[in-house]
């Protein structure tokens, strides 16, 4: 039996709702997990590093509890006014588009619907091809419009300041009441921003 939000009527949002009322994990988390699992079989778990773009939800303990043996790191964005890798109150503090690990430190990173949220998404992506090992792994979810060749830039950061192109939109946030801004609508482009960075497969699941 999964949950679904009774707002949306008899049809379900199959991407965002169908939690599980046992793990709390939703459809796009579960595919996520089970995209993960497939590519950890065959590996050496004390010697794989993996690095999760967040740190209190219930991903994050499910891949935890199940690599008990694997170095799990996890980590909120906590405001411009802390430093990477910076720990508050138990949560480790990062940002996407300066990450405080060493390069060539990690063996798969994992980012679900972050990257919308993210201001500079090619700094973000380069940040990722950095820290990642030779032949390592970046997995990530996003909100994508498979209808469009380029992604829509929603709102920018300029100056401190923050200039919005399109009406504002928010994300669930589990640190912030508010919500996350979302500064980019993605499109196909996104292959290509990968592969300029840096990825040398890169591709749509």
């Amino acid at each position: 039996n999964f949950r679904i939000d009774p707002k949306l009527g008899k049809m379900p949002c199959y991407r965002e709702k169908m939690v599980c009322p046992s793990c709390g994990l939703n459809n796009r988390m579960r595919f996520a997990a089970f995209f993960l699992d497939k590519k950890m079989r065959g590996k050496n778990l004390k010697n794989t590093t993996i690095y999760i773009y967040e740190q209190v939800t219930p991903f994050f303990n499910y891949v935890k509890e199940k690599y008990r043996k694997t170095k799990i790191y996890g980590s909120e964005y906590l405001g411009y006014n802390y430093l990477p890798g910076q720990i508050i109150e138990g949560l480790r503090h990062e940002d996407a588009q300066n990450l405080s690990f060493e390069s060539s430190s990690i063996d798969i990173l994992l980012a679900n619907d972050v990257f919308e949220h993210i201001p500079d998404f090619n700094k973000a992506i380069t940040e990722a091809f950095r820290v990642l090992r030779n032949k390592g792994l970046l997995i990530f979810t996003i909100p994508f419009n498979p209808s469009e060749l380029k992604t829509t830039k929603r709102a920018e950061i300029k100056n401190g300041d923050i200039i919005h192109f399109l009406p504002e939109r928010y994300h669930g946030n589990p640190v912030s009441s508010k919500g996350s801004l979302v500064f980019h609508d993605f499109g196909w482009d996104i292959i290509s921003m990968c592969k300029k960075a840096g990825f040398k497969k890169t591709y749509m699941v």
